[in-house]
């Protein structure tokens, strides 16, 4: 009969005749009409108060638990980053119906229709940001190469990785920056990215000229060395 959202009108309607006559309710010298209330004001608002509390508890691990399922979905995408099946250049359609198997789909799409697009796109964003500062940086140490550097099929990770210390140790800057680029996957390593973009492109870096003006080597792809040569 008595709740956070009870008035005093509604109140004194839903009592029966008994109650009403209750002395602990009825008027009398020691209880006015006035007094009774301000007790029933001031017990609504005790009673509201626990309700917010009891909501608050509720919308916390409602919260929490989207939170949870969030963090899950994020797991798998990151999973399959790991596994190569998800790329910085990858596009929500190529991977929905793989994405949409996974249990860690369901709970988070229940939060609103286009989570999951949303979430992989933020995910995909922010990677691909990241590795595009990074492949400029990785770049500008591969111009340096002071011989021709040939990456197809037969040149392995740890080739690559070692030219990228040796042109970048005169550097102490540029060379921190390179270590800290090998030693970070997030979620895979950029270095790993660009070493298998190279690779399949069959690219040749070709060795910086001492008596040109140009400051940096090229870069250019094993089907455009010879026209290069030519050129020059």
């Amino acid at each position: 009969k008595l709740t956070f959202a009870s008035t005093w009108p509604s109140f004194l309607s839903s009592l029966d005749e008994t109650e009403r006559n209750d002395s602990r309710f009825s008027v009398s010298p020691n209880l006015s009409d006035s007094d009774r209330q301000l007790y029933f004001a001031d017990y609504v608002i005790e009673l509201q108060t626990i309700e917010d509390e009891k909501r608050r508890r509720i919308r916390d691990a409602r919260r929490r638990a989207e939170k949870a399922q969030r963090d899950a979905y994020r797991i798998l995408l990151r999973t399959m980053a790991e596994a190569g099946s998800i790329l910085p250049s990858t596009r929500w359609r190529s991977v929905e119906e793989k994405v949409a198997s996974d249990p860690s789909f369901e709970p988070v799409q229940a939060q609103g229709r286009e989570v999951p697009r949303e979430l992989f796109d933020d995910f995909v964003r922010e990677w691909n940001d990241e590795y595009r500062r990074d492949r400029a940086t990785l770049n500008r140490v591969l111009s340096l190469s002071k011989t021709d550097f040939k990456v197809d099929d037969s040149t392995t990770m740890d080739d690559f990785t070692n030219k990228l210390l040796d042109l970048s140790g005169p550097s102490p800057d540029l060379y921190g920056e390179v270590r800290r680029i090998l030693n970070r996957e997030n979620p895979l390593s950029s270095t790993r990215l660009f070493f298998d973009e190279l690779r399949a492109e069959k690219v040749v870096v070709l060795k910086k000229d001492d008596e040109s003006s140009e400051d940096e080597g090229e870069i250019v792809e094993e089907g455009e060395v010879e026209e290069t040569k030519k050129a020059t």
